[in-house]
């Protein structure tokens, strides 16, 4: 009874610095949100001028990368980015995938977006070898094999064993009801890819194919 009354007040101290503890990591890990204007183009920007971005933790970095560095490459940023930032923005969302898929190598799409930005910033050797990690970790995510298609189309240069992974994507698609809806809407807006769709179509079931047909007339409507 003695030892428990004298280490109450002990357990209490405990508990409360493992309290202050957490509420400030929670303030570092939101503090890329808490302390901009609340868009992506403010976090970005305070991504590119933060010293402290290399020395991250991996969570604070993926989620805002996931949220800004993914939106600057896809164009989906809020607002848009001014022109003359983008170049030291991508910079900036580079290095942050480099250091990322060191942390989480088996993430396909933080390779997908490395990829994606090496090509922003014509490192071209790296986004190849970015493209073809993404692909290995990450062959049936439908979504994944849109952007890898439609980034290989950027590429006229990509060497032959990059183009085959845009022809691998291009049958992962074909064999999914959604992947088949992707592929007809690629097959309308990207005319140089209707002949390797095409093959791959061919090569389904005819219930298959009559679908894709149809997804292509809806579209063109």
């Amino acid at each position: 009874m003695i030892s428990l009354k004298l280490s109450a007040p002990l357990i209490g101290l405990f508990s409360g610095g493992l309290l202050c503890l957490g509420l400030y990591g929670m303030s570092i890990e939101a503090s890329p949100f808490l302390s901009t204007a609340g868009n992506s183009s403010d976090r970005l920007q305070s991504v590119a001028t933060d010293p402290d971005v290399p020395f991250l933790s991996s969570k604070r970095a993926l989620i805002v990368f996931e949220y800004d560095c993914r939106s600057l490459a896809f164009g989906l940023t809020t607002p848009p980015i001014v022109a003359a930032d983008r170049p030291r923005l991508n910079e900036a969302c580079y290095e942050r995938a480099l250091s990322l898929v060191k942390t989480a190598p088996g993430n396909a799409r933080l390779w997908l977006t490395l990829a994606q930005f090496a090509a922003f910033l014509d490192k071209r050797d790296v986004a190849f070898q970015a493209i073809e990690r993404s692909r290995s970790y990450g062959p049936w995510q439908y979504s994944l094999a849109i952007e890898r298609t439609r980034l290989i189309a950027t590429m006229p240069d990509a060497p032959p064993a990059i183009k085959a992974i845009a022809d691998s994507d291009a049958q992962t698609l074909a064999a999914s009801y959604r992947g088949r809806e992707a592929l007809a809407q690629i097959y309308v807006t990207e005319p140089e890819r209707r002949n390797a769709i095409a093959m791959v179509i061919e090569m389904r079931p005819p219930n298959e194919q009559r679908h894709f047909v149809s997804r292509i007339q809806r579209t063109v409507r």
